[in-house]
């Protein structure tokens, strides 16, 4: 806390967490299942990992097509579905996992894994660059799965067939919804400029 009562954001820590989620480290995801101190880090962390991605988006989209409105457009969207996609698949992992497949854990504990285990898509904010940045990202992503997978195992207490199947169902259900959404706004779109 400082001098006002407010908590104010120890960088070191998160920055520390996030090094510690992305090695896999156990013991660091069993702290992050008890104590609820983290719950703030983690949304801080999917944040700015949103943004860092939407930052790649918004370079590579100005680069290839030399468009700010477009630009600015994939900025906004990246940032709205990294966190978005992000509080929905939580809930979804929660929801599918323990109805399902014999998940017992809360919301809240499958936020802060879940959150942290976003830390290796950090390296999204290079995907502007050609032919190498994709790849890049493309390894943030695998990455940011396989700790998604141990996050998700932890969180809810599940075997590794569970864990799977938790993670197979509440993805496909978030593709349906993104896409569902993606169509309805393109949609709307395409009528507006009708109009």
């Amino acid at each position: 806390m400082n001098s006002t009562g407010q908590s104010s954001l120890d960088v070191n820590r998160l920055v520390t967490g996030m090094i510690r989620a992305s090695r896999l480290d156990q013991a660091f995801y069993g702290e992050l299942r008890s104590d609820t101190s983290w719950t703030q880090d983690a949304w801080i962390v999917v944040i700015v990992v949103s943004i860092l991605g939407a930052i790649g988006a918004f370079l590579g989209t100005l680069l290839s097509l030399h468009s700010i409105f477009g630009a600015v457009g994939q900025l906004i969207w990246q940032i709205v579905a990294g966190v978005g996609g992000f509080a929905l698949w939580a809930f979804l992992v929660t929801w599918v996992g323990n109805s399902w497949f014999k998940g017992q854990g809360d919301f809240g504990e499958v936020q802060r894994l879940l959150g942290f285990a976003y830390s290796p898509r950090i390296l999204s904010v290079v995907s502007f660059i050609p032919c190498i940045g994709p790849l890049i990202a493309l390894v943030g992503a695998i990455w940011s799965l396989v700790t998604g997978y141990f996050a998700i195992k932890d969180a809810l207490g599940q075997d590794n067939t569970n864990a799977i199947l938790t993670i197979v169902v509440s993805f496909v259900i978030v593709i349906v919804v993104t896409a569902v959404i993606g169509t309805v706004l393109g949609l709307g779109a395409f009528v507006g400029s009708r109009l």
